[in-house]
Order: C-alpha cells, then sequence, then structure tokens
C-alpha cells in the first residue's frame, strides 16, 4: 500500500511523543468539525467520525482518506478519563487490519446498492430456517427501521464492505425485496 496517510502520520506522531488529549479533524474545505480522536498516554482510546464510533469511525476515516478525501487534524491537550475508552485494541492491530478493509472496500465497491432503491425484508424469508451471519443479522435488525441504502450504511455499526456483502448474501438467499425508487 503506496498510498501517504496524513491521519496516520499524525496517529504516530502522538503515540511517539505519549500523547493525552484530542486530535480533531477538521473539513479541509470549511473546517467543519467532522470528529476526534482521543488519546491518553499515546494509546487511542475513542475515534469519532461524522455519524461513527470507534473502529468503524477509525475505518471510515482511513477508507475516506485512501478515497482522496482530506483532512486537517488539530491536536488539543485535554484530559482524558479511563471511561471515555472505546477502542481496546492496540494502535499496531488496528493498522495491520487497514490493508484489508481498504481491499475489502474496493472490492465490495461494484456490488453496493444504487441509493434511488428501497431495501426491505421479504417476509417469507422470516420463515425460512436458511442459517443467518451476525453480519446479516445485523444488517436485517437496521432493515427493521431503515430501507434506504444510505441510511443503511450510516446507521449499522458493521464496516461498509461487511454492509454490502451481507446484503449481497442476503440477496442470494432471497430474504430481501428491492423496491425502485422514483426518479
Amino acid at each position: 500500500m503506496d498510498h501517504q496517510f496524513k491521519l496516520i502520520d499524525t496517529i504516530e506522531e502522538q503515540i511517539a511523543v505519549q500523547f493525552t488529549g484530542k486530535v480533531n479533524i477538521l473539513s479541509t474545505f470549511n473546517r467543519q468539525y467532522l470528529g476526534h480522536l482521543l488519546f491518553k498516554n499515546g494509546e487511542i482510546y475513542q475515534v469519532v467520525y461524522q455519524q461513527h464510533r470507534a473502529l468503524k469511525a477509525f475505518y471510515q476515516l482511513i477508507i475516506q482518506e485512501f478515497s482522496l478525501q482530506s483532512f486537517n487534524y488539530v491536536v488539543e491537550p485535554e484530559v482524558v478519563d479511563e471511561k471515555e475508552r472505546q477502542i481496546h485494541y492496540p494502535y499496531a492491530v488496528m493498522k495491520n487490519k487497514m490493508g484489508d478493509v481498504i481491499k475489502n472496500y474496493q472490492d465490495s465497491l461494484k456490488f453496493r446498492p444504487p441509493e434511488n432503491v428501497k431495501i426491505l425484508i421479504d417476509v417469507g424469508f422470516i420463515d425460512d430456517t436458511l442459517p443467518v451471519t451476525p453480519q446479516e443479522f445485523e444488517v436485517l435488525e437496521i432493515l427493521t427501521e431503515w430501507n434506504s441504502p444510505f441510511d443503511i450504511y450510516q446507521h449499522c455499526q458493521l464496516l461498509d464492505h461487511e454492509i454490502t456483502m451481507a446484503l449481497v448474501s442476503l440477496r442470494k438467499k432471497s430474504a430481501l425485496k428491492i423496491v425502485a425508487g422514483r426518479k
């Protein structure tokens, strides 16, 4: 992976100096606050990005930077309480998984549903005895409340490629009905 990530450089600087505080994520376009990373003694405790939290927020940021969206990162020292911790993985583990997340994201793009459809659970599937994976179950759970692809991707805690592949496998199991939206 040859891509240079400004986020990774920023994180590694904070780890090297055992930083405690917040790194704010700002839009380069208008300096709007988009989220933050919280560090305590050089460990990542929390990541918030748009409506995402924890690992999903971290990998969403990575995917956005990989897709050539840029951000400004502003470092602010502050007191961080132990109870604010949401991420319990060492940074090295998170960084190791980064290449796989990006590859899976790229591979799944061609299967992502268009935004102008509604995705519904097929009532006949509820009585079916086909096994459901944990990812499929989580997507089905989201589908009880949301039916547009945008909302599904926003509200599901799975990574985008995991959501896409769960939708594909649920469609193959005839668990979903796709309704064309209005133009």
